[in-house]
């Protein structure tokens, strides 16, 4: 099948995290069908390459595939450095990774694991690659939260949820942390040098 060469995102790179299943897998879809350059994140190599062969065959144009476990943050900076290596331009980054787990656990790095992948992923994936995207302004950097936000609070005296844990507590916090760093990076950016939009509160994720 021939490259997809038209369409709104016709030539730009955009970097989808989670883009196996639910919102990452149809947000990829949907910009492939519009012509973009598709790269997607997971961690099962065979599922991940079942992503990018559908993204093919629905846009007609490229969708590589990068595998990593983004609750760690070794992970998330080796991967930072692929990409990097990869494209010389990046246009759009979906930071959508990200998971709700009943009961407390921590990752390789000795962080809980909801906060881990939910916030501090995207938190520094995005400020690994920040120099690329604004070197390609105008760029997007696009956070996927939730209505959960809405329920949401960060507590700072017990972030990890080492005291005390609940699901829905740490998504909560984790969703309202991507709403707050959103906003943040938004208002920190130079005018003009890259647009970062605030995810939809109704957006899932």
């Amino acid at each position: 099948m021939t490259s997809r060469k038209t369409g709104p995102m016709a030539g730009k790179t955009v970097l989808v995290t989670g883009g196996t299943a639910g919102i990452g897998r149809a947000t990829a879809l949907g910009l492939a069908t519009m012509g973009a350059h598709l790269a997607i994140t997971g961690r099962d190599r065979e599922r991940t390459d079942d992503a990018a062969r559908e993204i093919r065959a629905v846009g007609g144009g490229q969708a590589d595939v990068f595998v990593a476990d983004l609750s760690s943050q070794t992970e998330v900076r080796r991967l930072a450095v692929e990409v990097l290596q990869t494209y010389p331009r990046i246009d759009v980054l979906v930071n959508n990774v990200g998971g709700y787990w009943n009961t407390r656990h921590v990752t390789a790095d000795g962080l809980e694991h909801t906060f881990a992948l939910n916030h501090l992923a995207p938190f520094l994936l995005t400020n690994l690659l920040l120099g690329r995207l604004t070197q390609n302004a105008p760029a997007r950097v696009v956070t996927v939260s939730s209505n959960a936000q809405a329920m949401g609070r960060i507590d700072f005296d017990d972030l990890q949820g080492e005291t005390s844990y609940s699901g829905a507590r740490a998504y909560n916090q984790s969703k309202l942390a991507n709403l707050l760093f959103t906003y943040e990076l938004a208002r920190r950016l130079p005018a003009g040098a890259s647009t970062t939009r605030p995810p939809r509160p109704d957006s899932g994720g």
